[in-house]
């Protein structure tokens, strides 16, 4: 159960870090200077840090799994709205939605843990958990880089969408 959910960590990473990969192509396809990338970048951190209290809140009354669940499709959403979208604005308001979903990943996965294992294990399954998302982290740079050279930017990310809905499953 862990391990499942630590593959939503694993998604999230990927989503976080994956501008080091497109970068230069969304700079390019928008119109962006560094700044501006910098902030359309921002927009999923934004609504993170928002949005991590009431995930907290929301776990303390709903079903983990429920919550994972809507959490993670809003994830998937709003990277596969991301690939499509033609403005800056519209782009940003897909990676705010991305960044919400992602507020929930890190605190489900600490719940699961809790209720999954005794006290005395709950360093080692986290460390395990967050392990997950830095090999997250580590697919999103140079596999992800491959693909979007190979692919384009867009392709990759309903690449990317599609291993979000594989997760989901």
């Amino acid at each position: 159960v862990c391990f499942v959910g630590s593959l939503f960590f694993f998604y999230d990473f990927i989503q976080m870090n994956m501008f080091n990969a497109i970068n230069t192509y969304l700079m390019h396809d928008f119109n962006l200077d560094a700044s501006e990338l910098g902030s359309l970048s921002a927009t999923y951190f934004l609504a993170n840090v928002a949005f991590l209290l009431p995930a907290g809140i929301i776990l303390d009354r709903f079903s983990t799994r429920m919550v994972m669940l809507v959490s993670l499709s809003i994830c998937v959403l709003g990277t596969f709205l991301f690939g499509l979208v033609e403005s800056t604005g519209l782009a940003a308001i897909c990676r705010f939605f991305t960044g919400i979903g992602s507020a929930f990943c890190f605190l489900s996965n600490v719940r699961l843990a809790t209720r999954w294992f005794p006290a005395k294990r709950i360093a080692l399954v986290t460390g395990l958990i967050v392990t997950m998302a830095m090999i997250g982290g580590m697919v999103a740079q140079a596999p992800l880089t491959y693909l979007v050279e190979a692919l384009g930017w867009r392709h990759a990310l309903f690449i990317d969408a599609g291993l979000g809905v594989v997760v989901l499953l």
